[in-house]
């Protein structure tokens, strides 16, 4: 039950901190090429994670915890967690178009928090999954080659 309540306050915060994110937006859309490059990037980068994980999801024997999975094919060949690379870039430009303290704060507020989540499910993925540790050294976390 208490990891269910920290994984239910980091999924707060990342709520939160991109709700003032999107929310603290302009209303005027940027024309900026590098801007709309970044957005669409991370946009289509979720949309071929949540692709490969729908066509890519073996049967299996694990017992994960509700909300988990073990995919690796796809964008999940190079990262461990997709998802949160395309959602963290897509927030990114947004904060970067209106580069403020208050955004940049947030922003920062975001990062920590997905980035705790992902060592939480790490630890728990490498509880569960015997195959895990294998599958992290050939991958990065959210950034290829990097982190």
């Amino acid at each position: 039950m208490e990891t269910e309540k920290k994984a239910l306050f980091f999924t707060g915060l990342v709520i939160l901190s991109s709700l003032f994110i999107i929310l603290t937006w302009p209303p005027y859309v940027s024309q900026s090429p590098a801007f709309i490059m970044v957005l669409v990037f991370g946009a289509l980068l979720i949309i071929w994670a949540l692709i490969a994980r729908k066509v890519n999801k073996p049967e299996t024997t694990h017992k994960l915890p509700k909300g988990y999975f073990f995919v690796t094919q796809g964008p999940y060949e190079i990262l461990r967690h997709p998802i949160y690379a395309g959602f963290l870039l897509i927030m990114s430009s947004l904060v970067q178009y209106d580069f403020n303290g208050p955004r940049v704060f947030a922003f920062l507020i975001l990062l920590m928090a997905i980035s705790l989540k992902i060592i939480r499910e790490g630890h728990t993925m490498t509880q569960e999954v015997k195959e895990y540790e294998e599958y992290k050294k050939k991958t990065k976390r959210i950034i290829p080659y990097l982190f």
